[in-house]
């Protein structure tokens, strides 16, 4: 059976929290229920609309997987609470902003003739409704590890459950005819990039013993690491290598291929609001001790991948063995493990490759000890840039594996 959203939603909020939000917004006690069930029809048929879009979805997603951070356990306790009430409206103005643009006075007046409420009623209920709805979807996409087209799927699946409460007049003011017109983004009908582009002709020198170099040098340093292993017991039962250093030439970039239609992940070190990596453990650590933590901040790994491939190269190991180390160091943190490309190539083959790239990582670190429902992999494809990706150089800072803070108690 499929997940009814609003229904987990209404039950979500049980009598207590209805009636909390009744006494709230001022709304008649028989009439609560109703309103509130109107309000998660209308903001799902919002992110119906958003998710006909890759782009859109794909900011989605994001929003989903950051709002698991809210906690809406009591809600009958928010909405009693005048100042946490205005927090929860402040997420929930964002995510309508988000959704509906600037069509959402539309949408509050759309509501207000619906239930008989004044224009800032109405708004204050969509406020409430969409970081419940995110709440409940950001569990969802967590529990099955959902990527865009899992999302798309789960959110076209509400229309029966929704539509007996859905507005006159919302389906005109978001620009369709029904709730049947939203299907979701489009499959592309062929990639942008594909194998039947004339190869370029590769230059003879060093760039074609490259690749050989780098896989001799792994297997060297993997037939090292087994020579000299060495068991560390750190309470959890986890294994820890001991490490070496491993010093490769990487001078000269790896030999441009056009016949690939998916880019490599996670080789260059995004810039802005990004934390860098070239010390990824130190700056985790820091970001740990610190009192008050940006939940949103992303630190990247430096991991490389071979072309369309999804196990890491040797040279990737000391960061994913610095975080495997401050897991089990740390048994009440948990974190999301995102893998992000550019937006070369097919959107479907990106998002999927950016997923099993992340679900890799996150092998390793079960491999190691650490309790998978700890980690969560998330392949977002090209939906979130950090750079232009009309350059090469933006291209490289778009490709990456981020690891977020999902949950941590000392």
């Amino acid at each position: 059976m499929a997940d009814n959203i609003l229904d987990m939603a209404v039950r979500h909020l049980g009598s207590a929290g209805m009636n909390a939000l009744g006494s709230a917004l001022g709304l008649p006690a028989d009439k609560s229920q109703g309103a509130f069930s109107t309000g998660v029809a209308s903001v799902l048929a919002g992110m119906m609309g958003k998710a006909g879009s890759e782009s859109g979805l794909g900011s989605l997603l994001n929003m989903a997987t950051k709002s698991t951070e809210m906690d809406l356990s009591s809600p009958g306790d928010i909405f009693a609470d005048a100042g946490r009430m205005t927090s929860l409206q402040d997420v929930g103005g964002n995510i309508l902003g988000s959704l509906f643009g600037n069509k959402e006075s539309g949408v509050f007046n759309v509501i207000s003739s619906a239930l008989g409420l004044d224009s800032t009623k109405s708004g204050s209920l969509l406020k409430v409704a969409a970081p419940v709805v995110m709440s409940i979807i950001g569990k969802l996409v967590k529990s099955k590890g959902l990527n865009m087209q899992g999302l798309a799927s789960l959110l076209m699946g509400q229309k029966d459950s929704i539509k007996d409460y859905v507005p006159a007049g919302l389906m005109n003011e978001l620009g369709v005819k029904s709730l049947d017109d939203f299907t979701g983004p489009a499959a592309e009908a062929a990639p942008r990039q594909t194998a039947a582009t004339p190869p370029v002709e590769r230059k003879s020198g060093f760039g074609k013993w490259l690749w050989p170099l780098l896989i001799a040098l792994a297997v060297l340093w993997a037939l090292n690491m087994c020579a000299k292993k060495e068991k560390m017991d750190d309470g959890s039962g986890g294994v820890v290598m001991e490490q070496e250093e491993v010093v490769v030439d990487d001078s000269a970039p790896p030999p441009a291929d056009t016949t690939t239609t998916t880019p490599d992940v996670g080789a260059e070190t995004p810039v802005g609001t990004v934390v860098g990596t070239d010390d990824f453990a130190s700056s985790f650590r820091a970001y740990l001790a610190e009192a008050a933590r940006d939940p949103s901040k992303e630190f990247l790994l430096k991991i490389m991948f071979p072309t369309d491939g999804s196990m890491p190269t040797a040279a990737s190991l000391p960061d994913v063995q610095a975080l495997i180390k401050i897991m089990q160091e740390n048994p009440g943190l948990s974190v999301i493990i995102e893998g992000h490309t550019d937006s070369d190539g097919d959107a479907a083959a990106n998002e999927e490759l950016s997923k099993t790239r992340a679900e890799a990582v996150k092998k390793m670190l079960a491999d190691a000890g650490v309790q998978a429902v700890r980690v969560t992999a998330v392949g977002l494809g090209a939906a979130k840039p950090v750079a232009d990706n009309n350059t090469e150089e933006g291209k490289q800072k778009n490709r990456r594996i981020a690891v977020k803070v999902d949950k941590y108690t000392q």
